[in-house]
């Protein structure tokens, strides 16, 4: 009897672990998710700035003040100008 309280304390043990594990594996799937989409939301802006110099060195246009990109807290992007 004493070995197989032993063997479910140790299982106890190892599920109690495994539980641990989980959760920290949860959370990281989740952060890979929000970066993943933070990613997606900079290609976006890099894909808009290098479509806007394009069209203005198409036109001969040099831009005397050039748009900045700032990141709110959320990771939304907004033009210096729009604040």
């Amino acid at each position: 009897m004493s070995v197989e309280e032993e063997l479910k304390k140790d299982h106890n043990d190892m599920q109690a672990v495994v539980d641990s594990k989980q959760k920290i594996i949860d959370a990281q799937e989740k952060r890979i998710a929000s970066l993943d989409a933070a990613n997606g939301r900079l290609m976006s802006a890099l894909t808009q700035l290098k479509e806007r110099y394009s069209m203005q060195t198409r036109n001969g246009i040099s831009p005397t003040n050039p748009t900045k990109l700032q990141i709110t807290e959320n990771g939304e992007f907004r033009n210096s100008s729009n604040c």
